[in-house]
């Protein structure tokens, strides 16, 4: 019997897209006589436009600010009739639009996600779905909101960047110029983490060093996300920034619900859904997915988590391959985990032959499947 396997990787950070691993993870069960199929993920973030091309088929370019306000090339993604648009926010303020020596998480601002949104609204859409993940900034969304007609003052009533450093100064948030189109579009935020926007927890102290900052910078980021919920909460707003989601994208996830409105949705299990992956699901004998690294960050709203938990609701096995797994991992509906990174390899070796080692693996759990099935 020919094993049937569903290959439905997320990207691989730094090696290699989410459709390069899933092609990759595909020739290895090829190699051991399986049938493979081919289903590229993401959860929201950077990739997702990407992952959804057939579901948002139109594509439009948009010159907006990057994240430290330099302009670029954005690209969104409309459905045929332009009804519904996908703004991956990362094509505006993603970290891979900075150099290493120009990451700094109090100097970057999500403004052009909010011109995107915007372009968008002028294309025509109704349902704006903003995919959160692999940004550059911790500013709350306060510079998308502000690139849609918001004014964050300080005491003396003086507007300030949107930045993640000068928020510290923020005392009043006036909503009141807020394009008003965005009070009858259905406005999502696809959440690629749980992470609420502070605390202990939060976005801030989760996720400032990964975004170029230092330690130092980590406390003075809480205390401008901390700045910002006070003067939402005096404006009107009811979210306390300690909702799961609102912390995803350095709080682009508190910008797009508590600034502007909109809702927050499971980025994973959102692209599950448009890619119908519960039907794909049903006619696989076994599902290979995988990530850069299979640890406790999974767990949290991650791409890899969802995949298990429909694969344990089906019944179907599920195999995770990714460049590092964490001791102990224990994730209901992953049947095994495996490390595909070669011992004493240097990194950059690593990176370089992720594809190889993923064919090397999936043709091994593969042949271990078959004869199973023998």
């Amino acid at each position: 019997m020919t094993p049937r396997v569903l290959c439905a990787p997320d990207k691989f950070k730094q090696a290699c897209s989410a459709l390069q691993a899933a092609q990759a993870i595909a020739r290895g069960v090829s190699d051991a006589a399986g049938l493979p199929a081919l289903l590229p993920l993401a959860d929201g973030g950077e990739g997702t436009l990407d992952v959804l091309a057939a579901a948002f088929p139109r594509r439009e370019t948009v010159k907006v600010r990057g994240p430290l306000g330099t302009p670029v090339d954005a690209v969104l993604g409309l459905t045929a009739d332009g009804r519904r648009a996908l703004v991956e926010s990362a094509q505006a303020c993603g970290l891979w639009r900075l150099d290493e020596s120009e990451r700094d998480p109090l100097k970057t601002s999500t403004f052009g996600v909010g011109e995107m949104i915007r372009h968008a609204l002028d294309a025509g859409a109704t349902e704006i779905s903003v995919g959160l993940g692999g940004s550059a900034t911790s500013d709350g969304g306060a510079g998308m909101a502000v690139a849609l007609g918001a004014r964050i003052l300080d005491a003396e009533g003086n507007d300030i960047q949107p930045t993640g450093g000068a928020l510290i100064k923020a005392r009043r948030l006036d909503l009141s110029g807020l394009d008003t189109r965005l009070r009858t579009v259905s406005l999502s935020a696809l959440c690629d983490v749980s992470t609420p926007l502070l605390g202990e927890q939060g976005a801030s102290r989760k996720f400032v060093v990964q975004k170029g900052g230092t330690t130092r910078a980590l406390h003075k980021l809480e205390e401008s996300l901390a700045m910002l919920q006070l003067a939402s909460l005096e404006a009107g707003v009811k979210l306390k920034g300690t909702e799961p989601g609102t912390g995803a994208a350095g709080g682009l996830g508190f910008g797009v619900a508590a600034l502007l409105g909109g809702k927050l949705r499971h980025g994973a299990d959102a692209v599950l859904d448009l890619l119908d992956f519960s039907r794909l699901l049903g006619a696989a004998d076994l599902v290979i997915t995988g990530e850069g690294s299979f640890d406790h960050q999974t767990a949290e709203g991650k791409l890899v988590a969802a995949v298990a938990a429909r694969c344990h609701a089906a019944g179907v096995p599920l195999v995770v391959l990714a460049g590092v797994v964490e001791p102990d991992m224990n994730l209901p509906g992953v049947t095994a985990a495996f490390g595909i990174a070669r011992f004493g390899a240097r990194k950059q070796d690593n990176l370089d032959e992720t594809e190889a080692n993923l064919q090397r693996h999936a043709a091994h759990v593969t042949r271990l499947l078959a004869s199973r099935q023998a």
